[in-house]
């Protein structure tokens, strides 16, 4: 058992139960509370509260926000949701660290400084304030191939997680990835953090039901690595559906329920892309239809409980076990 930083303060990992492995409160860009009619906080504190709402009447208990800095988190809206966790009942856990496009301060800045900022989120607080991230975020999508140029976005990425793995280490969190599957990116991720000496166990492979290559997925599980399935979301058609939950089930059946976590990749209030529609059922697919259907094709109680609860707690515990 470790102890984990959610908004409201340190939990145990045993207490974070049925949990939503890689969601967002809002998302956009760093600074978009500055653009006029962009972003609406006690709208989108509204939403957040409705649609955890929601989540916790259908048997969720726990949501990892994966939103750093430059992807747009605020933490105010943390702290408002957190002063509203009576109507919710959720934790919400938010994260450190950073998104596709690294920002342009860390070019030539060394992992070491960059492992700072990161620690500096998680053990001293966000923005001055209590609010303390409990796991890393990294994203590694088709940038991870362009090489062209001084410095190319291959070696800023490469920063970053070398970056993470030793905040991980010194601070006692873990890592969660976007990837881009399809391009396996897992696959030189999990080589930088073995270099780095991290125990893979803490580290989780997200975005992984866009493919399916399921020697791939089963290939990341192999190394210790949780594999993401975070991409269920909730309008899409019911054959999609299916070909996802397929995944999690071919998953469970080879022997890695609890390598395999669940989430929506989803927000009640986004800025992507402009504003989106207000969503509050956002957070529903899993809990509500994904598990159904698991149920319905052959996944056992015990592999269900393995994708909601011990996937994601192992992970916690894994990087506590790590710390220095």
């Amino acid at each position: 058992m470790s102890n984990v930083h959610t908004i409201n303060g340190t939990l145990e990992s045993a207490a974070l139960g049925r949990t939503l492995s890689h969601e967002h409160l809002t998302n956009g860009m760093g600074g978009m509370e500055r653009v006029p009619g962009l972003y609406d906080e006690a709208e989108a504190v509204d939403a957040n509260v409705e649609a955890l709402k929601r989540a916790r009447a259908a048997g969720i208990d726990s949501v990892i926000d994966l939103t750093p800095l430059d992807l747009g988190r605020q933490v105010s809206l943390f702290q408002k949701v957190a002063a509203r966790h009576d109507e919710h009942g959720v934790n919400v856990v938010c994260a450190t660290g950073v998104y596709r496009w690294v920002p342009s301060y860390f070019f030539r800045v060394d992992p070491d400084e960059i492992a700072r900022y990161f620690i500096s989120e998680i053990d001293d607080g966000i923005e001055g304030t209590d609010v303390h991230a409990g796991i890393i975020k990294l994203a590694w999508d088709v940038e991870y191939h362009l090489d062209e140029g001084f410095m190319t976005p291959r070696s800023q990425l490469e920063n970053t997680a070398r970056a993470a793995a030793r905040a991980a280490k010194a601070s006692g969190v873990p890592i969660s990835c976007h990837t881009r599957a399809v391009d396996e990116l897992g696959t030189p991720l999990l080589d930088i953090f073995e270099d780095e000496g991290l125990d893979l166990r803490a580290v989780t492979i997200g975005h992984s039901n866009d493919t399916n290559d399921l020697d791939y997925l089963k290939g990341l599980a192999a190394r210790g690595a949780t594999v993401g399935l975070d991409r269920f979301f909730v309008q899409a058609p019911e054959e999609e559906l299916a070909r996802r939950g397929g995944v999690a089930l071919a998953m469970a059946q080879a022997g890695y329920a609890e390598q395999t976590s669940l989430g929506h990749d989803a927000t009640p209030y986004g800025c992507w892309g402009g504003r989106t529609p207000v969503n509050p059922d956002c957070w529903l697919g899993v809990p509500a239809v994904e598990v159904n259907w698991l149920r319905d094709t052959g996944a056992s109680d015990a592999d269900i409980d393995a994708l909601q609860t011990g996937s994601v707690r192992a992970t916690f515990e894994a990087a506590a076990a790590m710390k220095r």
